[in-house]
């Protein structure tokens, strides 16, 4: 049975992070501002007309609107607004909204698709919704004041201009990190596949250090003087650093059991720089830099399921799916993962601190961030947030984000652990309840805590195993190569001919269209042949290159003739493919040359 058409159903459906906040809004009957300016004003049109007048709208632009209302102030603006532009609308009172919010007018804009929501407190889960807007595509972010409902809380509103434009930048620029590097995951995908692929699943260890106490290491600050508590506790509990901590541990003469790394690019590798890397585990995905895999090889445990070249070939590998880590953009909070899938007990965790010292320090001393002089925040331009033992301290924009990734997870996951934040100078994270050195080791010592070396021994045993999954690798990067070069091929000859025909002076356009509809036709339909490898395909170097045909869009559509205009929309189209799918058969076979060195040593 279909669903009730509700504003509770539309927004559970198109803003579900609102969903809770709308639930538990007071149901009290409250008059709308709008409706009550209406009986107040002589020709409520009139005033939006004047509101709107002498404005000159863009395309592809998101306008952030001041109050909801009746909702009549958002009609009329997306009643002027291109196709392809939006209104973000920002609404303080929940009483009021939810009182009109099944109104047939209401319902209409909940479900328009160039309508997006945000309601109540200015945080993360008001602006969730703009990760689904285009925002490579969005070329124009203006704020719009509707006096009658901006001035009934002007601090209100101007606040919320201000967390709109941080959050949207935030959400451009993590759909574009995807986007544009999309291809530089699937390269190294490819470039570690040799060796990952026989590489065991970090769920083979699945309950292997139940009911231990693990000790997450991280790079900040506070590490510094952290080191003697990581020494004095490692035998008792399971240590494991996150990559950018491990040169100054090892040179500390301490060795974690596993160290985390998942970043695709260089840096990451410049933590393991000069230092040994035995008795200790890699636990990292696909993507992660080749280098890194390279060094710790027969000693690593891979994720890859929410990466889906990685899935696909572990699938035709003859494996699982792979287990499911959460990167959430910082391989730190990995751990609640891991360690609910250790099965341990508790996380303490150490240089945690999300935050900068006083002096800007953003680092532990001894790491390569300071090799470079790229340890110092600029403190003008960090965020001042409650700390653990420190009223204020300064965090950057990047960090203010990984520190509410964390209070959202100790809020979600928190009761799975005790969980401990031994971190002086960092920044307070609500849920994970801070403790002085002294006072977690005095914890620690208070409790039994069972050894981590019967797990770290059956880690052993399982690299020990062979496995043999490198001709399957093979059949599978041959299958992939044909059908990318296949796609690449008809793409360009596609491309080609359509670029002759543009450039001929008296050209038959009618006839050049219609052979480059029936070419885009053959392509996309090569392409859906198979649904997997197109999945595979639009979720690397051919992603970017689609995205750059999308912008191509706003130009096309300036063009008058329409042959002329579908004729450059195949033609970007054409190169988008051939780029793409080039891209992609050139890693593969370059993997396929690193397979044929592996085998034959």
């Amino acid at each position: 049975m279909n669903e009730r058409r509700t504003a509770l159903s539309i927004i559970r459906k198109r803003f579900p992070a609102l969903q809770a906040r709308y639930e538990n809004a007071s149901s009290a009957r409250k008059e709308a501002k709008g409706l009550d300016l209406k009986s107040r004003s002589e020709n409520w049109e009139a005033l939006l007309n004047r509101w709107l007048e002498g404005i000159e709208w863009e395309r592809n632009a998101v306008y952030a609107l001041s109050g909801l209302g009746d909702g009549s102030a958002a009609r009329a603006l997306l009643d002027r607004l291109p196709d392809d532009s939006y209104v973000f609308c920002q609404e303080k009172d929940l009483a009021a909204f939810r009182s009109q919010a099944d109104e047939p007018s209401m319902l209409e804009l909940l479900e328009e698709p160039r309508f997006v929501l945000g309601l109540g407190e200015l945080n993360q889960d008001c602006f969730e919704a703009l990760s689904r807007l285009p925002t490579l595509e969005i070329q124009e972010v203006a704020p719009l004041v509707f006096a009658p409902l901006y001035n009934d809380a002007p601090d209100y509103y101007a606040s919320f201009f201000t967390e709109f434009a941080k959050n949207f930048d935030y959400w451009r620029r993590l759909y574009g990190t995807n986007v544009t590097a999309a291809g530089r995951w699937q390269a190294n995908t490819l470039a570690n596949a040799p060796i990952l692929a026989e590489a065991p699943d970090i769920g083979v260890l699945k309950g292997a250090f139940k009911g231990c106490t693990l000790i997450l290491v991280s790079a900040g600050p506070s590490l510094d003087e952290s080191l003697d508590f990581i020494r004095e506790n490692e035998d008792r509990c399971l240590v494991v650093a996150v990559n950018s901590s491990y040169r100054a541990l090892r040179n500390a003469g301490i060795s974690p059991r596993f160290v985390l790394a998942a970043d695709p690019y260089e840096f990451t590798d410049r933590g393991f720089d000069g230092v040994s890397t035995e008795e200790t585990k890699l636990i990292c995905p696909f993507i992660v830099f080749p280098r890194v895999v390279e060094r710790f090889k027969g000693s690593i445990f891979t994720w890859s399921q929410n990466h889906l070249l990685a899935s696909y070939l572990r699938l035709k590998g003859g494996d699982p799916l792979g287990t499911e880590i959460l990167e959430m953009g910082t391989v730190s909070a990995c751990i609640f993962d891991i360690a609910k899938l250790f099965e341990c007990d508790r996380i303490v965790f150490v240089g945690q601190d999300l935050a900068a010292k006083e002096d800007g320090q953003l680092h532990v001393s001894d790491s390569f961030y300071g090799d470079d002089d790229s340890n110092a925040a600029v403190i003008e331009n960090c965020r001042l947030v409650p700390g653990n033992t420190i009223e204020q301290v300064p965090v950057e924009e990047k960090l203010y984000v990984y520190l509410k990734t964390f209070k959202q997870l100790a809020a979600d996951r928190g009761s799975d652990f005790d969980l401990v934040n031994v971190s002086r100078l960092g920044a307070r994270i609500d849920g994970i309840p801070y403790l002085s050195l002294a006072q977690a080791s005095e914890h620690l010592n208070s409790i039994a805590i069972p050894s981590w070396r019967a797990g770290w021994a059956r880690s052993e045993t399982i690299l020990s195993e062979s496995r043999d999954r490198l001709e399957r690798l093979r059949l599978t990067l041959d299958e992939m190569g044909r059908f990318a070069d296949k796609a690449s091929s008809l793409a360009v000859k596609s491309a080609c001919a359509l670029e002759i025909a543009l450039g001929e002076v008296d050209a038959d356009l009618y006839r050049a269209v219609t052979e480059a509809r029936r070419n885009r036709q053959s392509l996309e339909s090569l392409l859906k042949s198979d649904s997997n490898l197109d999945q595979v395909l639009n979720d690397g170097a051919l992603k970017y290159e689609l995205a750059l045909y999308a912008r191509s869009k706003a130009r096309i559509a300036a063009i008058e003739d329409a042959e002329r205009r579908e004729a450059e929309d195949c033609l970007e189209y054409f190169w988008a493919v051939a780029e793409g799918c080039f891209s992609f058969a050139s890693e593969v076979r370059s993997c396929m040359a690193r397979l044929l060195v592996t085998t034959s040593a």
